[in-house]
């Protein structure tokens, strides 16, 4: 039968012009297609890859079925059959028959076609030639596995016919439909590609695909996520056989470079992003070889997810103002506020493939020292970022006598020897403190100058005033209510590098040591932090404004937390602990029947409820225990807290209390 390679895609029937190519499919647009001639090319025809279970099978003309039958006398080529593919080369299919306990002869002496499987893997469609001459048309048979791993003996399918040829099965499992090419009559002309339903081992009626048949060859069919693909000469291809979708209906060109001048047919993908198809490009048309494809993102959406902790304790911060800006462009490119969770999401829309993000992170809440944090990401795919995982997004808390300098970050504010005049250096670290105190409005800072040991006591003391004073003087023209900012000359009294100088003794410290000595700092004296609540009484002897308004809380051991409804009993009495489940705006009426425990323990913050569970938690194991058996059951952010009598603690501090406990 000289004309079956033909049906087969091995011959170019007529050339279609560049020009009259049209509509092209936009589906691969946000991809950069990479094809890459597959290992397992054979000097000879290769093409309809396809899969049965983990296994990938291939048409080749590599190696010949029969002896005495040598190739076809049409195409001067061997008969093409079915390999599976063992790595890069080719081997004979093994499929077990239970019916003769033997191989199963899935492939003929004459032309044999591609195969297709359900996902299980125990439904096999095949194209075949069981005739004993090449004149013989081609069939589709299927055949199932038994549990055994056997397959049962090959059935034909209802629409064989010895005077056409039915090859080129597709069974799209998710609609139960069979799709086959034949040139049966009553098609378009040449080969055309019809479904049918298949259930159960029965099939519905055939009928032609609608849109995708020409009167000239259209053949390959396959469905991939809900989309038929399918090859053809026809719908003004780029030139020979060219690969094409239907998309709403409408057929497009799959395009480049998928599609050349040459034949490119039987796509086959193997997930979303890869696969195979087969052309002739390489040979410029001589003889059929696989190329694999990748399709890889131009851009992608990035997630980001941040979430800020205190520094002390590990517990989330809630409503921590973050910017995100753009270092290139100084545009605000996202902000937004923390969960009671600590948490804030981003998305970058349409980020491209590779590129590096250069951001700087700001974060700002009320209590804590505001944060600056530079941020580089390389976009590698569309995963979740997991912000916190690269950089640091703790906030340090704010405290009475606190020494600041290093929580901004500060270089030391140097003067020369025997002068109080501000250095230009000094100024860019003073600017820092002039933007720390005007986002904290309310704290109050002493600047603290100090000399070396050079000169006498009196001398220093003045000399020490003199440059405290001037900066001071910088900070309070350029902040909201000057008056928050104190300063003190504190001479030779507190030498950072223990070098003495009075009397008779020789200083032995160097130049630099000296230098390190005459230096300015600068201390919280005053937090003045609004809890904004109005229901709950201060601690540590702070008086609310009018009884009713903002509390004020001035005193070093005095933490900005709340605890209401609370009984002494033992189980309040000394280092305890508890699992924080959750945090309300809104006091919660019966958190005893919400949470059908009562063990329910209540603290107010800022305004907010804070609820936790657990009773009679002495040591941090059993802290522990009890907090991943409620994330385990519908509280994932669980976290524990500790308490010292009526007091909150950080976790830290309630170890040491504890002798160490881990």
């Amino acid at each position: 039968m000289t004309f079956i390679r033909q049906f087969l895609a091995f011959v170019v029937v007529g050339a279609f012009s560049l020009s009259a190519w049209s509509q092209t499919t936009k589906s691969f647009d946000p991809y950069e297609v990479t094809l890459t001639p597959a290992c397992f090319n054979t000097p000879y025809d290769d093409f309809a890859t396809r899969k049965l279970g983990d296994k990938i099978y291939v048409l080749s003309a590599a190696k010949n079925a029969c002896e005495d039958v040598d190739m076809d006398e049409f195409a001067k080529k061997p008969f093409s059959d079915l390999y599976e593919v063992d790595g890069c080369n080719l081997k004979e299919p093994s499929l077990m028959s239970a019916e003769t306990h033997e191989l199963m002869l899935i492939n003929t002496c004459f032309y044999d076609g591609p195969i297709s499987t359900n996902a299980k893997g125990d439904l096999l469609f095949f194209t075949n030639n069981y005739g004993s001459d090449k004149n013989e048309k081609l069939t589709v048979y299927y055949s199932t596995k038994n549990a055994k791993g056997e397959w049962t003996k090959p059935l034909p399918v209802p629409f064989n016919n010895d005077k056409y040829n039915v090859t080129h099965p597709f069974f799209d499992e998710k609609n139960k439909l069979l799709y086959f090419s034949s040139d049966m009559p009553g098609g378009k002309g040449g080969m055309d590609i019809y479904k049918c339903t298949f259930e159960n081992g029965k099939f519905g009626q055939k009928e032609l695909v609608r849109n995708v048949n020409t009167d000239k060859n259209d053949i390959f069919p396959l469905v991939f996520n809900d989309k038929l693909y399918f090859t053809s000469q026809g719908h003004n291809s780029m030139g020979g056989y060219d690969l094409f979708v239907v998309e709403n209906l409408e057929v497009f060109n799959m395009g480049a470079p998928f599609n050349t001048t040459f034949d490119d047919l039987a796509i086959f993908f193997t997930d979303s992003k890869n696969g195979y198809i087969t052309s002739n490009r390489g040979t410029t048309g001589s003889t059929d070889d696989i190329y694999a494809f990748n399709l890889k993102e131009k851009f992608v959406d990035v997630p980001l997810e941040y979430v800020v902790t205190d520094a002390q304790t590990g517990e989330p911060v809630s409503d921590v103002a973050i910017r995100i800006i753009d270092d290139s462009t100084g545009i605000v490119l996202f902000s937004g506020t923390t969960s009671e969770f600590g948490k804030l999401s981003q998305l970058l829309d349409s980020i491209p493939m590779e590129s590096q993000l250069h951001f700087t992170i700001y974060l700002d809440k009320e209590g804590y020292v505001s944060k600056e944090i530079p941020f580089t990401y390389t976009v590698i795919d569309s995963s979740l970022v997991t912000v916190a995982s690269l950089v640091d997004l703790t906030l340090e808390p704010l405290s009475l006598e606190q020494e600041i300098t290093a929580l901004l970050g500060l270089k030391s504010i140097y003067y020369d020897f025997d002068k109080a005049d501000l250095r230009p250096d000094a100024i860019i670290e003073l600017d820092k403190v002039v933007r720390f105190m005007n986002k904290h409005a309310k704290i109050e800072v002493e600047l603290g100058s100090h000399t070396d040991c050079r000169g006498s006591l009196a001398y220093n003391q003045k000399l020490s005033d003199n440059r405290a004073l001037n900066a001071a003087n910088y900070i309070k023209a350029r902040i909201s209510n000057p008056e928050r900012i104190t300063y003190k000359g504190y001479g030779e009294t507190q030498l950072k590098v223990d070098c003495p100088c009075e009397g008779k003794a020789k200083s032995q410290c160097s130049d630099l040591e000296n230098q390190l000595n005459r230096r300015t700092e600068f201390i919280i004296k005053s937090l003045n932090i609004t809890t904004g609540s109005a229901k709950v009484a201060p601690k540590g002897g702070a008086e609310a404004t009018d009884g009713k308004g903002n509390v004020v809380i001035q005193e070093t051991n005095a933490e900005d937390f709340r605890l209401t409804n609370l009984v002494d009993t033992e189980e309040m009495q000394g280092v305890h602990f508890r699992v924080q489940v959750e945090s309300s705006t809104a006091q919660i009426p019966n958190p005893t029947a919400k949470y059908k425990r009562d063990d329910v323990y209540e603290y107010e913050h800022e305004g907010s409820y804070k609820y936790c569970l657990g009773a009679g938690l002495h040591t941090l194991e059993d802290a522990v225990k009890l907090q991943n058996q409620l994330r385990a059951n519908g509280y994932p952010e669980a976290f524990i807290v500790a308490f010292n009598n009526r007091s909150r603690i950080s976790i830290e501090q309630a170890k040491k209390m504890l002798g160490g406990q881990k």
